[in-house]
């Protein structure tokens, strides 16, 4: 049985574009005295100086049958991508449904955002910051409630527009529950075929312009967007997955192939299919595979589809025409410019007799529309499936895997090499962190945090496994404040037997571990010290370095981070065995231990207590952004307003104290290149 509905035609003139998002408050921060300079904080026991937060991800991916996703490709980035967010981490889930990787975070972001390429996986599941294992189970027959990001973003410019012309409309009932899922889904649901799903998502990747990638495919002379019924059949809609924000209304119309509709006002009737097309847990109930009878549809008769975007009120079940009402008929959309008019793609799938659709839900007028038409994505099928026609509708591409490692092309970064598939980057894609020293240790120095200053970006190439295959390092060194002559290193987990060549550095023998010599002398190839800004400058020094691994280690091993940076002075008596670490990073092998616990240091392997002195002072620390260093002899919390807080609270308030924001920083004791 059907409902009478009417659809409501108004409009708004801000839509969000995002499902909503949960309000957390943060803790009370406790009060702490600013203290004048460094010697004078009180910070606790255990505290590393930590900008970042190690996150251990163990993450379940199944299909609506309880089975794990196959071939699923992973990416976590900082935030979504079109909000600017950076791109982390890209892998592949293993054949047991379960992805496990390590990476580190800036500890001031509060979440971080994930998606899959499974059908019937929510855009942009939110992941909390925080350290250590995060468990989490995405898709099955069940979904876990997963939070997604925020729905406080507003896309702006040109989503007003005028209301089509008003007109008369029948409504067959159709019940749904409070979801907005209809009460006439068939049992058992359909099982999408994985090759079905790479095929998708190949054609219509997220966050990909159609319009730009396959222009021809929005061509109403190269493919039609409609289905025309030959013969008597029973009809079915299956819905597939969305890649909207928005509650979309899915909806039928139909008329006799020799009558189309040349208005808004000649169509007779909206047949509702799925009231609100979207994902269980989040913003809606359904489940890929959910499949609808729509009726047995006579000879010679047009199917054609639309949406009412964001149509469904989660709050009442009242439907109405939402943010804008979308066409088969690109004619009937609201766009003035013809070229953008079009909101549907339709493609055959000759190897399963399917018609698969996807529609974009955004007026694409809007600055905030991706054009990536998967915003709602079915598909109809037919009995007898030669019941539709067929004729000028383009065939869904299939999927290629050219070097046979399981990643689609499309997914692949490597689609040629099967030793490798994916990029990942500490701290982000075309970010920079930084790591500053004082170079004394293991006595005090003045605490300008300047006298070694290097920048660094690294990008981890990974294979089909999510194995660790190449290692490229860009390197800035920036300033050189110290008196001392100092080499600048890096330690790699893994073997340095497994390591099969390398470019633009060296690695230092008698290591276990791959140490690579970054800048063998410093002063060398940095006359000046860049900390005092009435003296003449230097350039910086950069460094692009790889290696390569015979045999490719695991990303869950390896990590995603720093790693373990250190220098070590050549002069002013100091030697190779003085290594200065960030605190809590271990020494190498030809570290001397001699020096532990000696003058202001207290460092205690007993104790895994490394780089901190007696007042819990470090000599090193790092920011996930590039650091803004004081200049020569600006104690660091003279120079970063809330850096003494931070500390002396181990952490838990002003996590982005090196942050330009307000009232962070006193810019006269800034170093500013001249």
């Amino acid at each position: 049985m059907k409902k009478l509905i009417v659809f409501l035609l108004f409009f708004t003139l801000f839509v969000s574009a995002c499902k909503k998002s949960i309000t957390e408050t943060p803790p009370e921060a406790p009060i702490v005295k600013d203290p004048s300079n460094i010697f004078e904080m009180k910070v606790p026991g255990g505290f590393n100086y930590q900008s970042d937060v190690v996150m251990d991800f163990k993450i379940q991916v199944l299909n609506t049958q309880n089975l794990p996703g196959k071939n699923v490709i992973f990416t976590i980035e900082t935030a979504p991508s079109e909000m600017g967010g950076k791109l982390l981490f890209k892998g592949r889930v293993a054949a047991n449904g379960w992805l496990e990787a390590k990476i580190k975070v800036p500890s001031y972001l509060k979440e971080i955002v994930c998606n899959t390429s499974l059908l019937g996986i929510p855009e942009n599941v939110v992941i909390a910051v925080k350290p250590g294992l995060q468990t989490l189970n995405l898709g099955g027959s069940n979904p876990q409630l997963v939070k997604t990001f925020g729905s406080d973003q507003i896309f702006e410019n040109g989503m007003l527009f005028k209301n089509p012309a008003k007109y008369s409309s029948r409504y067959l009932p159709l019940g749904y529950n409070a979801n907005g899922v209809p009460n006439n889904l068939i049992s058992p649901k359909d099982v999408v075929s994985n090759q079905m799903i790479n095929d998708i998502w190949a054609a219509l990747p997220s966050k990909q312009s159609v319009a730009i990638n396959h222009p021809t495919w929005l061509d109403d002379n190269v493919s039609k967007r409609t289905l025309l019924i030959k013969q008597t059949a029973d009809v079915w809609v299956t819905f597939l997955t969305e890649g909207a924000g928005f509650r979309n209304t899915l909806f039928y119309y139909k008329y006799h192939k020799n009558f189309p509709p040349s208005n808004l006002a000649a169509i007779d009737s909206l047949y509702l299919v799925y009231p609100n097309a979207s994902l269980a847990n989040s913003g809606g109930g359904l489940l890929a595979g959910d499949k609808v009878f729509i009726g047995r549809i006579g000879a010679d008769t047009v199917i054609a589809y639309g949406i009412a975007a964001n149509g469904y009120d989660i709050t009442t079940g009242v439907l109405s025409a939402g943010q804008g009402m979308y066409y088969a008929h690109k004619d009937f959309n609201p766009e003035n410019n013809v070229s953008l008019k079009q909101h549907l793609v339709m493609f055959f799938d000759a190897a399963s007799g399917k018609y698969v659709m996807g529609f974009e839900d955004v007026v694409r007028t809007a600055a905030g529309c991706d054009h990536d038409f998967n915003d709602v994505l079915f598909y109809t099928t037919s009995n007898p499936i030669s019941a539709i026609s067929n004729d000028s509708i383009v065939s869904l591409p299939p999927s290629t895997d050219t070097d046979a490692d399981g990643v689609n092309d499309d997914d692949d970064k490597y689609p040629s090499d099967a030793a490798r598939a994916f990029d990942s980057y500490y701290p982000g894609l075309n970010q920079y962190a930084s790591v500053a020293y004082e170079d004394l240790w293991p006595y005090y120095g003045d605490y300008d945090l300047n006298d070694v200053v290097v920048d660094f970006n690294y990008h981890l190439v990974t294979n089909a496994q999510n194995a660790v295959k190449d290692v490229f390092g860009k390197y800035t060194l920036r300033a050189s404040g110290g008196q001392i002559e100092n080499a600048f290193s890096v330690e790699f987990p893994g073997a340095a037997s497994n390591v099969s060549s390398i470019s633009g550095a060296s690695l230092e023998a008698g290591h276990v571990k791959p140490v690579v010599k970054v800048y063998s002398n410093i002063r060398s190839v940095q006359p000046r010290w860049n900390t005092i800004p009435t003296e003449p400058y230097a350039d910086s020094v950069n460094v692009a370095m790889n290696f390569t691994f015979a045999t490719a280690v695991p990303l869950v091993d390896f990590g995603l981070s720093e790693y373990n940076p250190f220098i070590y002075g050549l002069t002013d008596g100091h030697v190779r065995g003085m290594e200065i670490h960030l605190p809590g990073k271990t020494p190498t092998a030809l570290a001397s231990a001699s020096y532990f616990s000696t003058g202001h240091d207290r460092t205690s392997i007993a104790q895994n207590k490394y780089y901190l002195s007696k007042d819990n002072l470090p000599w090193a620390i790092l920011t996930p952004n590039k650091f803004a260093y004081p200049i020569e002899k600006a104690d660091v919390v003279t120079a970063y307003l809330k850096f003494g807080q931070w500390a002396q609270t181990g952490g838990a308030t002003f996590a982005d104290w090196y942050l330009n924001s307000l009232g962070y920083r006193n810019a006269t004791k800034i170093y500013v290149k001249p």
